[in-house]
């Protein structure tokens, strides 16, 4: 017994001198809402600036931080705080250039996932083809700074004073709360240029209009788990013909969003599914109709500055007219490119197969196509021999388009889409259409 006394007196005099020396020791385990700043903070030696221990802590710990980067923390990790002898071989200044360039780096990524988000810039949905904002982060198990924190991080590490700090009390540890659900309000106004606003074959039936266009939407969501996000919201737009005031409509719209995801990470796919139901009011009232409209889409990150999306969807509309009454089915592929903080271009191929309502005055090749033509009374009806008609055409779609960042909550818009229709019974019946956009674009 005395000599078990004896080893237990050495062992517990090798341990105290081994934390005198600062010898290693365990954090853990991490909890949410934690950083690794903060923990630096509780555990720094006497003489040590936060900067060496962050990276002290980091290097000791690499299987404790997603993707390699010191803001990403995984809840759960126990931490082994290196050794006095270990962080002194940190220059203080090399540690401090390292910790800066993985804040940049992480701040970056954060931005562009906002940016596809549509939390901090509102790039919106309406000058493109179909809704393509459908990126969000995915990281579960993994704390990460909120914007408050981040800043006292950075402000931490400029104002640190290596050898002059006394030993820091421990931080003051954050109770997780749960945000309650809270709608986002955007806007878009536009001012658009049609040069074939009948979907018409022949010059003779041409006609071009100037458009005016109000948009309000509110949207809100709530994450389901580490993996998926559920978003609901509805919209309502008007848009005012120049010309022709028989087009001049109201529409409105609720929706719901499932997005998910199979991996965590910035570059994971993100996958989503969307329905809505909406109508919409015009002042010819023979188009007067029902939406209905279901979609499946995957969002991707090529690189830091370039993000695909791709899907597929399906809308049928019921009108007053029969006429009117149309189902369609579309392919889309998009890519947007960040060109700088402030400029987004973006490319859309969409290919579209199902119906499509032209208005002309009505030849026999025409009618022999058609599955359905009435008298358009948009356009002068019976008397002018004015009819609208609709066909099953095969209709491809380009959209090219450049987004200005003004301010944090507005942004400038400019979108040109070219359109080629052609009736899948005879190619000789047809009609391109071109439609320029210019938008703000805004939340509030």
């Amino acid at each position: 017994m005395k000599a078990i006394r004896v080893i237990c007196v050495i062992l517990c005099c090798i341990v105290a001198r081994a934390h005198a020396a600062g010898g290693e020791q365990q954090y853990g385990p991490v909890r949410a809402n934690e950083n690794l700043y903060r923990i630096a903070l509780e555990t720094r030696l006497p003489g040590m600036t936060a900067a060496q221990m962050m990276m002290a802590i980091f290097r000791k710990n690499p299987q404790a931080f997603h993707q390699n980067n010191i803001n990403r923390l995984k809840v759960g990790s126990m931490l082994t705080i290196p050794s006095r002898e270990s962080i002194e071989n940190l220059d203080p200044k090399r540690a401090y250039n390292e910790a800066t360039e993985q804040i940049d780096t992480y701040e970056s990524e954060v931005r562009e996932v906002k940016v596809q988000r549509g939390e901090l810039e509102p790039l919106g949905d309406a000058p493109r083809d179909p809704d393509l904002a459908t990126g969000f982060t995915v990281t579960i198990g993994v704390t990460t700074p909120s914007d408050e924190e981040m800043q006292e991080i950075k402000q931490g590490l400029v104002s640190d004073e290596p050898l002059l700090l006394p030993e820091p009390k421990p931080a003051e540890r954050k109770r997780h709360e749960e945000e309650p659900v809270v709608f986002r309000y955007s806007y878009d106004l536009a001012y658009l240029h049609d040069d074939n606003v009948r979907l018409a074959r022949d010059d003779v039936d041409i006609r071009e209009d100037n458009i005016v266009s109000g948009t309000l939407k509110a949207t809100a969501g709530m994450s389901l788990d580490g993996f998926s996000l559920l978003n609901y919201g509805g919209s309502v737009t008007y848009n005012k013909f120049e010309t022709f005031d028989g087009l001049d409509n109201v529409e409105f719209e609720v929706n719901t969003r499932y997005r998910f995801a199979l991996s965590s990470g910035f570059t994971s796919s993100i996958y989503s599914l969307k329905a809505s139901l909406g109508g919409v009011e015009y002042d010819s009232e023979m188009r007067d109709s029902t939406l209905l409209s279901l979609s499946a889409e995957i969002n991707k990150w090529l690189t830091t500055t370039i993000n695909m999306t791709a899907g597929l969807g399906y809308k049928q509309r019921e009108s007053v007219s029969e006429v009117f009454d149309l189902g369609e089915a579309r392919v889309f592929v998009n890519f947007d490119t960040n060109f700088s903080k402030t400029d987004l271009v973006y490319t859309t191929f969409t290919y579209i197969t199902g119906d499509t309502v032209s208005s002309a005055t009505p030849t026999l090749d025409i009618i022999n196509v058609s599955d359905a033509i009435e008298p358009d009374d948009a356009f002068g009806g019976v008397d002018a021999n004015q009819f609208a008609y609709r066909i099953d055409s095969n209709t491809a779609v380009i959209t090219v388009g450049y987004n200005r960042i003004m301010t944090p909550d507005l942004s400038l818009d400019i979108s040109a889409r070219f359109v080629n229709s052609e009736a899948k019974e005879d190619d000789n019946i047809y009609y391109e259409r071109t439609i320029f956009r210019a938008s703000l674009l805004g939340r509030f």
